[in-house]
């Protein structure tokens, strides 16, 4: 009687313990889950923008992420950075794309000292420095449908050199 007992003892523990094997496994699932679905929600935010950069300009979305990164490099030098992390915020993927081009944009600016960060970025992404002209009123015509006025007012400020 005492083997059966133990028996069933350790039996009831392997269940116990494969349940808490199981919880652990579904919260990593769901964790997971909820990491993709931020993942996707964030490439829809920027899907709009980059659609709008490579239809007009006939570049690469890497081109336009990377090409959006440097330019919003600039503004947050020249901008008041309350201003800039309001632009951010109210431009669906802005945020992700400069965040995303961190380290190309970074890498630019430590090459030439930021004396033409902005570029030497295109020129990395396999772009000529004329395109700068070109993509800088593009992105601003995006970015004023869901910037303040004045927000648009200090980015046109930051970027007079590329419009």
């Amino acid at each position: 009687m005492i083997k059966k007992s133990v028996l069933i003892a350790l039996l009831g523990m392997g269940l116990s313990l494969q349940a808490g094997i199981f919880d652990d496994a579904m919260k990593q699932a769901e964790s997971y889950t909820q990491s993709s679905q931020k993942t996707t929600e964030t490439e829809q935010e920027s899907a709009g923008l980059l659609s709008a950069l490579t239809g007009n300009l006939g570049i690469t979305d890497k081109q336009a992420a990377g090409g959006t990164a440097a330019l919003m490099s600039t503004a947050a030098q020249s901008m008041p950075q309350t201003n800039y992390a309001e632009l951010l915020k109210s431009v669906p993927g802005l945020s992700s794309l400069v965040q995303g081009n961190e380290t190309l944009v970074n890498g630019a600016a430590q090459m030439l000292g930021n004396s033409d960060m902005v570029g030497s970025t295109f020129k990395a992404l396999g772009m000529d420095s004329g395109m700068v002209g070109k993509f800088a009123p593009v992105l601003l015509d995006y970015i004023k449908q869901y910037a303040t006025p004045e927000n648009v007012s200090l980015l046109k400020q930051a970027w007079s050199a590329f419009l």
